[in-house]
């Protein structure tokens, strides 16, 4: 199920891993010359804007072929011709996936096009054929999850996401397999069983590589986690999915136990985050906590909009200043120094990888110096034993 070029894709993280050690002064700048020079890695565009450009070129020689193609079968003057040419699109777009993956391509834009092709022609494919839209969000799901693993593809593992929550909400409001009022509750599950797994998964070294990919479900989770109980979210979603009519100042069933999540729940990731220095609960933490804020004042208005904005920026801004004064020459813990810390699992990897390419790996300490002390070397600089 792993990409043809699973060494290579390896190889790019880990000498991305190895620019991160350099920097720090861990490995040396011929160790890493001397690394890049004999590992093989994947081609990749390291511009993001460059990468975009790719992916635009790629989507249209997408559509041009696709056009040209349906233009010689609508002479069939059949009604699921369309469903054809999307079918035979995806099927293309696996054939020219596979093929810039064994010519090395990772992440350059143009294979972008085509990985994310294949989900979506399959989809609009199964809706034309089946017009169900259980099998359409199935297909998201499934199609997009074996792109995220085969290809190591983050934005697949995103709509995978999408497909999956989207399905569950989809089969729970519309099928009553249970009652949809449980609906809030069974997402926050799923997105601790999603953080979880991730966790789990991201322990083994085998799973390097998709680094990134896990950090896609992980940051997923910990919103969906978030929007699951949050009291504005399930208000609006409760309106518009359950037809629950609600008059302005009538509250929703169980909202002591929303509004309690909506604040609850982004104290804990920022205590989680400065507890075991995760950049992700503390920075998402931050952000849902002025969005519970931002709900709290979407319904019940207490000051006007100009006043809200400056007296929470001068409360914001006094607790930032106080807190750098406070930890800014900190050497431990929550400190305001540049973070060290790395990918753990890349350690044992990089030293693996150095070893395979023969590149030597004793640190170069402090150069000696040309003073030689002992035997009187250096103006009578110690006693030796000749007189």
């Amino acid at each position: 199920m792993l990409a043809s070029n699973f060494n290579n894709i390896q190889n790019h993280f880990l000498l991305e891993e190895m620019d991160k050690l350099k920097i720090q002064d861990i490995v040396t700048k011929q160790q890493l010359t001397e690394l890049k020079f004999n590992t093989i890695s994947t081609k990749t565009n390291s511009n993001f804007l460059l990468r975009i450009v790719f992916f635009l070129l790629g989507n249209f020689l997408i559509s041009s072929v696709l056009g040209f193609v349906a233009l010689f079968l609508s002479v069939l003057n059949d009604e699921n011709i369309i469903g054809l040419c999307c079918l035979l699109a995806a099927i293309a777009s696996i054939v020219v996936a596979e093929l810039l993956y064994k010519k090395n391509y990772f992440a350059y834009g143009f294979d972008d096009s085509f990985i994310l092709s294949i989900t979506l022609f399959f989809c609009v494919a199964a809706g034309i054929f089946t017009g169900s839209v259980t099998v359409v969000l199935f297909i998201v799901a499934l199609i997009s999850g074996c792109c995220a693993i085969r290809y190591v593809h983050v934005p697949s593992m995103f709509f995978s996401l999408i497909g999956l929550i989207g399905l569950i909400g989809y089969i729970v409001t519309q099928g009553n397999s249970i009652p949809s009022f449980y609906l809030p509750f069974l997402v926050f599950i799923i997105a601790i069983s999603l953080h979880f797994l991730q966790r789990q998964l991201s322990k083994k070294i085998e799973n390097f590589i998709y680094t990134n990919v896990f950090l896609t479900i992980k940051i997923f989770s910990l919103i969906l986690g978030y929007a699951a109980l949050n009291y504005l979210v399930v208000r609006e979603l409760s309106t518009v999915l359950l037809g629950l009519e609600l008059l302005p100042n009538q509250e929703i069933p169980m909202a002591p136990l929303f509004y309690f999540a909506t604040f609850a729940i982004p104290i804990f990731y920022v205590f989680f985050g400065l507890k075991n220095k995760d950049r992700i609960f503390f920075w998402i933490g931050c952000i849902t906590f002025a969005l519970s804020f931002a709900t709290i004042r979407y319904y019940h208005a207490i000051l006007a909009i100009e006043v809200a904005f400056i007296l929470g920026g001068s409360i914001l801004f006094s607790i930032v200043y106080l807190l750098i004064r406070k930890i800014r020459n900190n050497t431990s813990g929550i400190t305001f120094n540049e973070d060290k810390n790395l990918n753990p699992m890349a350690f044992d990897v990089v030293k693996a990888i150095l070893i395979n390419a023969n590149v030597n790996t004793t640190t170069i300490s402090a150069n000696e110096s040309p003073m030689e002390f002992g035997g009187g070397g250096f103006s009578g600089g110690g006693g030796g034993g000749n007189f």
